[in-house]
């Protein structure tokens, strides 16, 4: 890894620690995929001694011919949660569908193949990604720097969970998001794919390569109504009738 992207994740580590944000100058910039999901590595070690861990993943495409993009996720709580609202810069929460892993998949060469995949997975459950940003200007950076800040992510929040996910009709399912019981959003099979399920073969092939995937592992695919903005001491309740419903508070202490 170039020097100056150790400077990267020094900063983006502290950041996180230390619950501010910021400004990278040009050349701590990662240049393609590799460097940021190396700087991705290199901030989970940097947190390591403070006790981080990879419990989770996000994963996510705009559309089904896109490649997918994933960053490790440290922090994954059962709802309902309680997050002091002063450990964010901001509050940012999504809508999503992620998956409980049931089996190990370790690192690997080889490829692993759907089913294999697909096989390990113990549950479906509802989620709400927390989000929130190290950068001093992250509406103004380029994917890849966001990708390095692992994807916005600050935590993900589990609720119910469905262990016989058969006949859920994706593209038909409605979702609402609501905030102090007031409807923030809602629509109905507004995922950027068909079936988000089908990010999990490639994120488990890509996380092969940085260490495989351990049993009690939630993936969460990405959001269906978007970020929401969300203000201190307000509380968030995510509904997928039909599946079940996931809650977190941002008390102001």
């Amino acid at each position: 890894m170039r020097t100056a992207l150790n400077a990267t994740a020094r900063l983006l580590a502290e950041a996180r620690r230390n619950v501010r944000r910021v400004t990278l100058q040009a050349d701590q910039k990662p240049m393609d995929f590799a460097e940021a999901y190396a700087l991705q590595d290199a901030i989970g070690g940097a947190l390591a001694p403070g006790g981080a861990t990879i419990r989770g993943w996000k994963v996510g495409a705009s559309d089904p011919k896109s490649v997918p993009t994933a960053a490790p996720i440290y922090d994954v709580a059962a709802g309902p949660a309680r997050i002091v609202a002063s450990h964010l810069n901001m509050i940012g929460v999504e809508a999503e569908i992620a998956y409980l892993f049931g089996t190990d998949l370790p690192a690997r060469s080889a490829p692993y193949p759907n089913d294999e995949v697909l096989g390990a997975v113990r549950a479906l459950c509802v989620a709400i990604e927390v989000c929130d940003s190290r950068l001093a200007d992250w509406q103004g950076a380029n994917d890849l720097v966001k990708l390095a800040d692992h994807q916005l992510n600050y935590a993900l929040v589990i609720g119910d969970t469905r262990t016989d996910m058969r006949g859920i009709d994706y593209r038909r399912q409605q979702v609402r998001t609501l905030v102090d019981g007031k409807v923030l959003k809602e629509g109905v099979g507004c995922h950027a794919l068909d079936d988000p399920s089908t990010l999990l073969p490639w994120l488990a092939n890509h996380a092969a390569g940085r260490g495989g995937l351990a049993s009690g592992t939630v993936v969460t695919t990405g959001s269906w109504l978007g970020m929401h903005f969300i203000a201190p001491g307000s509380a968030v309740t995510v509904e997928f009738p039909g599946i079940g419903r996931a809650a977190v508070s941002f008390p102001n202490a």
